[in-house]
């Protein structure tokens, strides 16, 4: 007994190493709130748009503007976030979400929001989201240090995934008891926190750097990526799992009223199972201590999820594909996990904002982009072959890059 429980706190010690940096503790649990607020918008955003327009095509606008800028923006934010001092930059950012999110929440209670206000403080809240997550990646990574850093992007995640079990029904619950403009105020209630905490805060100082001015900045992050093939092995990965997995994640009603023959409860339970995939994700990784032990991921968990989203495509049975929504959360948290801790190990401090930014612009910018490409495949090859061929692409893709596997050490 003595022995078990002393396995125990060794396993939760080598978990939770990186909390025992006390500001990384304090901003860990300062993204708590915020996560689970951000899935609450997320869901009220959904609901007044489809309340107020009735249309899925302005709901696509909605993904258009809120992901979007990510794309356009990414090597601007990444060079920006290498020049500027990140904590006053992250607070800044907290402070803009705040007063976009206010705008909609008086207009939302009033009852004077209207969807063209919806699109605008939307795509406000994009282009801040363009900086933020990249900037939170490398703030992390300055607070903790190399050696904690894949625990840090490990628990991180974890708790990015508690939140998505949590907020959506939050997020559901408020909608239907008090209006969406309750879960706005909800939102910008959260960022509180992190403000105060961001405000307190004081991490390492950075080695100052030579700058070739802005453009030179930028294009130095693009040239490092070509020096290195395996960074642009890795970006591709997550640019492919992004794109073929819009089928599953953007067009879950079609496949479930379609393919499956079900209703929203069903869809709910597929988007739980996959969230219990990603957890097992998380608790795979967590145990890995040394970085060449993460050089496989990202590749054959491509493959991985290619081959489920082909089973997808040829199942029609709601069992078969609730079973594979298992495996499908694994493989895709999996290939992120590692893409994102094995891109940090490789860039320089000098230049981690820049390959981070392209790092955000293939894991979500892509989006929008896969999501028009979906639906004109989906009307063409109707949603079954989507699958098929987005797997197809999937495994292809890992299986030619893990021919040429990252090699990182340490």
């Amino acid at each position: 007994m003595p022995d078990d429980v002393e396995s125990q706190g060794a396993r939760w010690a080598r978990i939770s190493r990186a909390l025992r940096n006390p500001d990384y503790k304090r901003y860990f649990l300062a993204q708590i709130p915020l996560l689970i607020g951000t899935w609450i918008h997320s869901i009220a955003m959904g609901w007044l748009m489809w309340r107020l327009s009735g249309s899925p095509w302005m709901l696509g606008v909605l993904a258009v503007c809120d992901m979007g800028p990510t794309f356009l923006l990414s090597p601007v934010a990444g060079t920006i976030i290498d020049r500027m001092n990140l904590r006053k930059l992250l607070i800044l950012l907290q402070a803009g979400y705040v007063v976009l999110v206010t705008i909609l929440t008086i207009a939302t209670l009033t009852g004077t929001v209207t969807v063209h206000l919806l699109v605008v403080t939307t795509l406000g809240l994009g282009i801040l989201a363009a900086f933020d997550n990249p900037a939170r990646q490398v703030f992390v990574a300055e607070l903790v240090g190399i050696d904690d850093l894949r625990n840090a992007i490990v628990l991180n995640s974890m708790l990015f995934n508690m939140a998505r079990l949590i907020g959506p029904a939050v997020g559901g619950a408020v909608v239907a008891m008090a209006g969406e403009g309750w879960c706005f105020v909800l939102k910008g209630l959260a960022y509180l926190p992190m403000i105060f905490v961001l405000s307190r805060i004081r991490p390492p100082q950075r080695i100052p750097v030579a700058r070739k001015g802005f453009f030179g900045d930028m294009s130095e992050g693009f040239a490092f990526v070509r020096a290195r093939p395996e960074i642009g092995r890795l970006l591709v990965l997550v640019a492919t799992c992004s794109f073929c997995s819009v089928p599953y994640f953007y067009f879950l009603p079609v496949l479930v009223r379609d393919m499956l023959g079900r209703d929203a409860d069903a869809a709910g339970m597929l988007m739980s199972l996959t969230g219990v995939g990603a957890m097992l994700a998380v608790l795979a990784l967590t145990v890995r201590d040394r970085i060449e032990q993460l050089n496989v991921f990202p590749a054959w968990s491509t493959v991985a999820l290619g081959l489920v989203l082909i089973g997808m495509g040829f199942s029609g049975l709601y069992w078969v594909t609730a079973l594979l929504a298992l495996p499908l959360g694994l493989s895709i948290l999996s290939q992120n996990l590692s893409s994102n801790t094995l891109l940090q190990h490789f860039a320089p401090p000098a230049l981690r904002g820049r390959i981070m930014a392209m790092y955000s612009m293939m894991l979500l910018g892509i989006v929008p982009l896969g999501s028009l490409i979906v639906g004109a495949t989906g009307d063409w090859l109707g949603m079954p072959g989507t699958f098929i061929a987005g797997g197809a692409l999937c495994s292809t893709v890992g299986i030619v890059l893990a021919l040429r596997p990252c090699t990182a050490r340490g």
